[in-house]
């Protein structure tokens, strides 16, 4: 594997776990293009460009204010990174127009990172979107 795709895993990683994971965007131009496409199941349509993808993020960790990604596994190829993580949090403040329930959740995904010249060009999420749904109260168990 090339130094590129190496470099690419730690970008997923920071992405993930210090970006997303923390809320703190001041890395996203060194690890985002400007426009990047994200694909994610409560969006319609795909995010794209930056600075939409970072306002969708932002409203989403405005409803789990402790929201904490962990990256369990990462796997790479040429131009790809899959990524396989947790995220927790407790809904304690509204999330897309969801009332705060002040339960916490532990909600498991994919996203898969497509990359050229060493920044993320598309990201594409899977995740458990009913079982979050399920654990603040939304739908029944």
């Amino acid at each position: 594997m090339s130094g590129s795709t190496s470099g690419n895993k730690a970008t997923a990683h920071k992405f993930m776990e210090q970006i997303i994971g923390t809320g703190d965007w001041s890395a996203a131009d060194d690890v985002m293009s400007e426009n990047a496409t994200m694909n994610h199941p409560s969006s319609p349509e795909p995010v794209r460009g930056r600075d939409a993808i970072m306002g969708f993020l932002t409203m989403f960790r405005a409803g789990f204010p402790d929201l904490n990604m962990t990256v369990n596994q990462a796997v790479e190829g040429e131009d790809h990174v899959v990524v396989r993580w947790t995220m927790t949090g407790t809904h304690t403040e509204d999330l897309f127009g969801i009332p705060p329930t002040n339960k916490p959740v532990k909600v498991t995904g994919i996203s898969m990172f497509r990359f050229e010249n060493g920044v993320i060009v598309e990201d594409t999420v899977e995740e458990d979107a009913a079982g979050m749904l399920r654990q603040i109260g939304l739908i029944p168990g």
